[in-house]
């Protein structure tokens, strides 16, 4: 059996230490411009943006590439298509882009736009949050220029390493000369741009911007990374020549998107999971990027449909992807959400007709639960033999996904089948949706931010997208050179370069289509791998005096304690082992079938050692075992050990052990409770037994943070012989000012000094504060019965019990409290009257604070 099993929980220390990292690393990438760069700086590498063509219907125009830059006259404009700059009061935007007049689209001069452009950036007056859409803003920046040319000019840079060096005016003549506008509104707020003709037209045939830049300073000429962003980027490279090969007009090595998903996955949290989409060495053409939680379909379906691929055009974007990790100020990190995983099998009854499973599922967030049930043991989905079962839970709780134990065909599987049972939580799937990218070499996925950075488990479904050799599958001439590679369904989760596609040109698997790969922002899994059993071994342990007596074991549950049944084979290795629980009842799952024996024992072992024998508790002794419930039969001796048995595929429901106490015990507990009491700030411990013989008295002892360095604290005398209830309780009012986790334990002493121990208990105490400003001792010096407390911090005692102990270097007096402030000066008189002339002090408890006075009495 292979089993792998992750479960996320929430960490400070780890949280504080990923903060730490991510701000140091935008510490680094201070010294950088946020643009093109961020993609790489080779010359021969494209990853340009582009600036769709004014037509709803050319495949380069705005219909199907949206309204990136584009100016907000143009028709049906779409304001949620805008990039946009988040920028703080005082800080200065600094920026460049050039065109490029030629793109060689496979040697075809795509495009020929030798005039000047105008660049604007504006607000909206009316909105400060991240993506403002009224649709004419405020301009607070307006350049028309030569973007085009030759060299660097302002607003033009000269080369890729130039953008990507950023404005002269911070980094000096490595770096561009740049525009810049600085935010005078008072507020932070989010900047956008639009690229048009001088008179504000769109750009007849498109524009593909080849080096640009944008970056934030603040008012030290510091670099503020992380501040741009858009929800749906058009972006221009070339097409593949070769299937599987990156050529020299594929996408930069980094070339990506960070994205931010609020905690709430609905846009209103004010913290966030941040993910790395990265598509290296990709050719995209004419290509879109953008993320949803709901796939390409923009949620028309159930959570499966949504998230297929389709053949088509999809807009549905949702989330903004950002070129660097955004900034922590404005995008904090959530908390690391947690789940757990645990897959139960069982015989269908009767036996002989294979089984069924449950998932059990506990989740602290919202999510998506997928199981595949692999029935040729292969590890992945294939249609028509293995299932999947797919859940979405809108909240956090514990849930069951059942499976009845058929294929997909709906036929029983039977015993002794390879089956695998994947499962996997998906906690917030962010899909990444890309439409027209001609080919893929692998999509990586990172979490960045909570938890440790690493690459995450994706999945895809391309199912509803012809592959080669199928029906709506587009020939190319060359003996079809394109390909998608990867499984149609990938629901078991690759990590890394996955989800592949291959074309040598324009057409192919993901011509205008909307190809889907998406991670979880946080994720936990369960992998199991056997052959098919669903053979249970359960019973229960009796307090039975007289088994073999009577020829029927059964009783009530056994109070003897930490007990295991151990299923042995031939070899007398163990195969299973499962504890038997406090009502008495225990049960194994997935026992093959096999010759056993079944021994019942206080000493377990791993599966696969060798079984140490049926061992007891002290004062217990077997009085006998069975194989089921009818009176005589398979009824075995007072061994301790119950078969042997041969399981071939049938189940054992009833296999019982009986019990009894050996001799007269000095003591039968029952209940021991410990309890601390806030007002009185003490722990208050209650205990009960329903017999004692020969019984001297009981220790208490306890325990300061950890349950291995026990102290007696105090005795409570014990009545001795009695076979009633009897209940005693003790007070331990001497509790540690620091607090923390006590343990307890009762010791029962006997008449000869023997001992035996109760069961443990364990109290949370709360640190005490201590102040020096919320009490006032006066007149000080003053005679007894003058002296006064006054509360000086009336926030501070806001009611219950005030506790008073006056002590000095003879005496000490008892702890003693009263309820109210009336009350309380009365009290301070009758307490020093015990006390002489001179120096005393006075502590004064209330909630978990203390304050110690210094008076002098006179």
């Amino acid at each position: 059996m292979k089993k792998r099993f992750t479960q996320n929980s929430n960490s400070l220390l780890l949280f504080h230490l990923i903060l730490v990292i991510s701000v140091t690393m935008q510490a680094h990438q201070a010294s950088f411009a946020e643009g093109s760069g961020d993609w790489g700086t080779a010359s021969n590498r494209e990853s340009w943006l582009w600036i769709p063509a004014n037509s709803s219907t050319n495949n380069g125009g705005y219909g199907s590439r949206g309204y990136m830059m584009m100016p907000s006259k143009t028709n049906n404009y779409n304001a949620a298509h805008r990039m946009y700059v988040y920028v703080k009061p005082g800080e200065t935007v600094y920026w460049g882009f050039r065109n490029e007049e030629e793109f060689d689209f496979l040697g075809w001069q795509y495009y020929d736009y030798n005039a000047n452009i105008r660049v604007r950036w504006f607000y909206d007056d009316t909105d400060t949050g991240f993506f403002p859409d009224k649709r004419y803003g405020v301009p607070v920046d307006n350049h028309y220029y030569d973007a085009h040319s030759n060299g660097g000019i302002q607003g033009r840079p000269a080369n890729a390493q130039a953008a990507a060096n950023g404005p002269s005016q911070l980094v000096g003549p490595t770096g561009y000369n740049a525009y810049s506008f600085t935010n005078t509104t008072g507020e932070a707020r989010a900047f956008w741009v639009e690229i048009s003709r001088n008179n504000g037209d769109p750009i007849r045939d498109g524009l593909p911007i080849s080096f640009w830049d944008v970056t934030v300073a603040n008012e030290e000429d510091e670099v503020q990374p992380g501040r741009l962003y858009s929800k749906y980027w058009s972006i221009l490279n070339g097409l593949p020549r070769d299937a599987g090969v990156a050529n020299n007009r594929a996408f930069h090595n980094d070339f990506g998107f960070y994205v931010p998903v609020d905690d709430t996955f609905g846009g209103t949290g004010d913290t966030y999971f941040v993910k790395h989409a990265q598509f290296p060495n990709s050719n995209g053409g004419f290509v879109n990027f953008f993320a949803n939680q709901d796939g390409p379909r923009n949620n028309t379906g159930s959570h499966v449909d949504n998230r297929k691929s389709i053949e088509g055009v999809s807009s549905n974007y949702q989330y903004p992807l950002f070129l660097n990790d955004p900034d922590l100020e404005f995008w904090p990190t959530t908390e690391e959400p947690s789940a757990s995983l645990n897959i139960t099998y069982e015989e269908r009854v009767p036996s002989g007709n294979g089984g069924h499973a449950w998932v059990d599922i506990d989740i602290s967030l919202p999510g998506i639960v997928d199981v595949l049930i692999d029935l040729n043991g292969n590890g992945t989905y294939d249609g028509g033999t293995d299932l999947i079962i797919s859940e979405k839970y809108d909240a956090s709780g514990e849930y069951t996904i059942y499976w009845d134990g058929k294929d997909a065909n709906g036929n029983v599987v039977t015993s002794g089948s390879p089956i695998g049972v994947f499962a996997a939580v998906i906690f917030s799937p962010v899909h990444f949706p890309v439409y027209d990218m001609e080919q893929s070499m692998g999509i990586t996925i990172t979490n960045v931010r909570p938890g440790d950075p690493e690459d995450n488990t994706i999945y895809w479904d391309d199912s509803l997208i012809p592959r080669d050799g199928e029906s709506g599958f587009v020939e190319l001439d060359d003996d079809w050179k394109t390909s998608a590679v990867s499984l149609p369904v990938n629901v078991t989760g690759e990590a890394g370069d996955s989800h592949i596609w291959h074309a040598d040109g324009n057409n192919g698997f993901s011509e205008r289509n909307t190809i889907n790969t998406w991670a979880a922002s946080y994720y936990a899994e369960v992998n199991e791998d056997d052959e098919y059993r669903y053979l249970t071994f359960k019973g229960n342990v009796y307090d039975d005096d007289d088994g073999v007596e009577d020829g029927l074991i059964f009783g009530e549950a056994t109070a003897a304690e930490g007990l295991h049944v151990l299923i042995v084979d031939e070899h007398n290795e163990v195969v299973a082992t499962a504890a038997v629980l406090p009502n008495g009842a225990y049960e194994i799952d997935r026992v093959p079938d096999g010759t056993y024996t079944a021994v019942l024992s206080s000493i377990t072992v791993a599966v696969g050692e060798q079984s140490p024998g049926p061992v007891l508790p002290e004062d217990w002794e077997n009085t006998g075992a069975q194989w089921g419930t009818v009176q005589d039969q398979h009824l075995y001796e007072p061994s301790g050990i119950l078969g042997e048995l041969t399981l071939n595929n049938t189940s054992v429901r009833e296999a019982n052990f009986g019990l009894r106490v050996m001799a007269t015990l000095p003591v039968v507990w029952q209940d021991f409770d410990a309890a601390f009491q806030t007002e009185q700030r003490n722990t208050k411990l209650e205990w009960s037994v329903s017999k004692e013989w020969e019984n001297s008295h009981y220790e208490i002892e306890r325990s300061v943070g950890g349950a291995s360095d026990f102290k007696k604290i105090g005795e409570v005398k014990a009545v001795g012989w009695t076979d009633e209830l009897t209940q005693y309780q003790f007070t331990d009012n001497v509790l540690p000012a620091t607090g923390g986790k006590l343990y307890y334990r009762i010791k029962q002493v006997n008449l000869d000094n023997s001992f035996s121990y109760g069961s443990l208990r364990q109290v949370a105490v709360p640190k005490i504060t201590l102040t020096t400003d919320s009490w006032k001792a006066y007149p000080n010096p003053s005679a007894h019965h003058e002296l006064k407390l006054e509360l000086l911090d009336g926030s501070s005692y806001q009611g219950g019990l005030i506790n008073l102990r006056v002590m000095n270097a003879l005496n000490k007096s008892a702890s003693s409290s009263v309820e109210t402030l009336d009350d309380l000066n009365l009290h301070v008189s009758k307490l020093l009257q015990a006390f002489g002339n001179g120096l005393v002090i006075m502590e004064v408890k209330w909630e978990n604070k203390v304050q110690y006075l210094k008076v002098l009495l006179e």
